[in-house]
């Protein structure tokens, strides 16, 4: 199975036509498709989308609105599996959108996908759990686990250790991540394959093969 994965769209969806003639399976958007907004300026995207073939899972990000996210994605055909699961042959998948939030008086912002890291740990937890006797399993998540792929332009490491520990007590064979755009790329956590997208706005992409695990990236010309 090979997944064709984005994240960052931010709207920004004349950038988008790079990807097309992609052969894959099934895509896979790791978050903020939308840039805020209203669901007006989110229509043009998701028309844009309709354009490809692929069956699309896709998880919120940060700046995806919680008021009219996932109601709108459903009605233009997208899948959202935030907070649950979606099989597909002998692969289950899994999301978690949003991300955790610094400050603990954001969680429950009706506007926004934030959560704390025990949220995040219990409900990732429960849905591998769900799913594991499965042949592969895959986490879709916006933001990256703490210490892989999540490091800012500062130097910071900005990713979730709730994300951590469910990977490296469950080990999934695949984490499908974005949020932090400057640290596009691939690393292994333990037995757990986490690639960070890259920002589709900017141009980048990536092509996952679940067989063997490869990834192939993309970028607009």
């Amino acid at each position: 199975m090979r997944l064709l994965c984005i994240a960052d769209v931010h709207d920004a969806y004349p950038g988008l036509g790079f990807l097309k003639g992609c052969s894959a399976d099934l895509m896979v958007i790791a978050g903020d498709l939308h840039d805020d907004g209203t669901p007006e300026d989110a229509a043009y995207v998701l028309d844009e989308l309709s354009r490809f073939p692929q069956m699309k899972l896709i998880v919120p990000g940060n700046m995806d609105p919680r008021s009219f996210a996932e109601a709108l994605w459903r009605r233009h055909g997208l899948i959202p599996i935030h907070r649950s699961s979606f099989l597909l042959g002998n692969v289950g998948f899994v999301g978690m959108g949003g991300m955790v939030a610094r400050n603990p008086r954001r969680i429950g912002d009706p506007t926004r996908y934030y959560h704390s890291d025990e949220d995040l740990y219990r409900t990732l937890t429960d849905l591998l759990q769900s799913i594991r006797d499965l042949e592969q399993r895959v986490v879709v998540v916006h933001q990256p686990p703490r210490g892989v792929r999540d490091r800012l332009y500062n130097g910071e490491l900005s990713g979730s250790v709730g994300l951590r520990r469910v990977i490296e007590e469950h080990q999934p064979d695949l984490v499908v991540c974005g949020h932090i755009h400057e640290d596009r790329g691939a690393s292994w956590l333990g037995g757990t394959l986490v690639v960070n997208v890259g920002e589709a706005r900017m141009g980048y992409a990536a092509l996952i093969d679940l067989d063997g695990m490869d990834v192939e990236w993309l970028r607009a010309e």
